[in-house]
C-alpha cells in the first residue's frame, strides 16, 4: 500500500506536531515522486478566509518547489472534510499529526485520528506524543517496525510493511510483546490466540517471517511486561523510527468514543495504521464546500 503511494495529504492545522511532520512528508515527496497536497479545513464560524487561507499559504513554505503540489482550504468540520476529500483519492496517505499538546485529559473529547483510522480506506500516519515539537530523523524507514499484538488481527499490515521496506531496503522488525502471567493469565487465552510464552511468541513471528516473500531482512524483537512500557523500548532497541501497525490494534474502543490506542502514546516513532482490505466506504452527512485549490 505505501509502496503504491502516488498521493500524500497532509491535514494539518498548522500545531507543533505538524511543523515536526514536514521532513518526513518531504522524504516521502522525494523518494516516492508522488503528488502534495496541503490540506486545512477551518471553521467558518470562528476563523476569517483571509486569516485561514494566509496561514495555509505560508506552512511548509518549500513544498511550493514540487511539481505536483496543491494546496486546498475547505470549510466546515474537519472531520467531514478530511474524509470527503481522502474518499476521492484511494490512491493517497493521510499524514494527520496529533492535535493535543498538553497531554491532559479531555472527558468530551472525540479523537479525529481516531475516527479518520476507523473510517477512511487508506493508510493514516501520525505520531507518537513524545514527538511532538521534535523534528524527525531524515533515515526514518531504514528500519521499519511492524506490531502484531495477536494472530486475529491479521498480516496485511504486516505484509504491506514487507513490501515497503524491499522497496525501501529498509530493515524490518517484528515487534510483540508477551502480557505478564498471572492469575488472569487464563482468561487471556479466552479471546486471544495470542502466545503467552516469549519462546512461543518468538516462534510464532519466526513463521510470520518465513511466509514473507518481500522483506530483504528480518528481525524478531519480544518482550514481557505491560505493552505500553514494553513496547517503546524494543522500539528504541530495534533502531525503527517508522512503526506500522493494524487498524484494530491502533485504536481503542471505549464505551462512548474511541481513541488512538494508549499503548503508543510513549512511542518515539511515527505510526502508520494500515486499514482492513475491503473495508467500506464512509458515509458523509455532508460535504464541506473547497474554497480555494491552487495548483
Amino acid at each position: 500500500m505505501l509502496q503504491h503511494t502516488r498521493h500524500i495529504i497532509f491535514a494539518t492545522n498548522f500545531s507543533d506536531a505538524c511543523h515536526a511532520a514536514i521532513p518526513a512528508v518531504a522524504r516521502w515527496v522525494d523518494m516516492l515522486q508522488c503528488k502534495l497536497t496541503l490540506l486545512h479545513v477551518y471553521d467558518a464560524d470562528r476563523v476569517l478566509y483571509r486569516d485561514a487561507n494566509s496561514l495555509l499559504q505560508s506552512f511548509f513554505a518549500e513544498a511550493d518547489n514540487y511539481p505536483q503540489c496543491q494546496r486546498v482550504l475547505m470549510s466546515g468540520d474537519p472531520a467531514e472534510g478530511i474524509s470527503e476529500f481522502c474518499q476521492r483519492h484511494r490512491d493517497a496517505l493521510l499524514v494527520l499529526p496529533p492535535s493535543d499538546q498538553t497531554g491532559l485529559p479531555r472527558p468530551w473529547h472525540r479523537s479525529l485520528r481516531a475516527r479518520m483510522i476507523q473510517t477512511l480506506p487508506i493508510p493514516v500516519w501520525t505520531l507518537g506524543r513524545t514527538l511532538v515539537g521534535s523534528a524527525l530523523a531524515a533515515n526514518s524507514d531504514r528500519h521499519l517496525g511492524v506490531w502484531l499484538s495477536s494472530p486475529e488481527e491479521g498480516l496485511a499490515h504486516v505484509r504491506h510493511a514487507a513490501k515497503y521496506a524491499a522497496q525501501t531496503g529498509s530493515t524490518l522488525h517484528l515487534l510483540h510483546v508477551v502480557p505478564d502471567v498471572n492469575e488472569g493469565s487464563l482468561t487471556h487465552t479466552l479471546h486471544t490466540q495470542a502466545p503467552l510464552g516469549e519462546e512461543y511468541a518468538e516462534e510464532w513471528l519466526t513463521q510470520v517471517a518465513a511466509s514473507l516473500d518481500s522483506a530483504q531482512r528480518v528481525e524478531i524483537h519480544v518482550g514481557q511486561g505491560k505493552a505500553r512500557r514494553v513496547l517503546p523500548r524494543l522500539i528504541r532497541s530495534s533502531g525503527a523510527e517508522l512503526l506500522m501497525v493494524s487498524q484494530n490494534s491502533a485504536i481503542e474502543r471505549g464505551l462512548f468514543r474511541s481513541e488512538v490506542s494508549s499503548i503508543f502514546r510513549e512511542c518515539c516513532s511515527g505510526i502508520v495504521s494500515v486499514p482492513m482490505t475491503g473495508q467500506g466506504n464512509l458515509k458523509i452527512s455532508s460535504s464541506p464546500a473547497v474554497l480555494e485549490e491552487v495548483a
